[in-house]
């Protein structure tokens, strides 16, 4: 089981509610790297945290709020 890098609840897709289960070893590094943008190997959508909310990555059409 992974676990949230912020909260450090289990980490599950926001987006699909699937527990985050990498299927390579670079998307496992990559969500412990800040920079680094991690893909929900279940649906595709940019990974956020069920739990807390903690994005993983950029939001792609995501625009900058005024």
């Amino acid at each position: 089981m992974i676990k949230c890098s912020f909260c450090e609840l289990p980490l599950a897709c926001k987006a699909c509610g699937k527990p985050f289960h990498p299927r390579s070893g670079e998307a496992h590094i990559a969500v412990y790297q800040p920079d680094m943008q991690v893909s929900c190997p279940e649906c595709g959508k940019v990974l956020t945290c069920r739990e807390c909310g903690f994005v993983y990555g950029e939001e792609e059409d995501n625009e900058t709020a005024s």
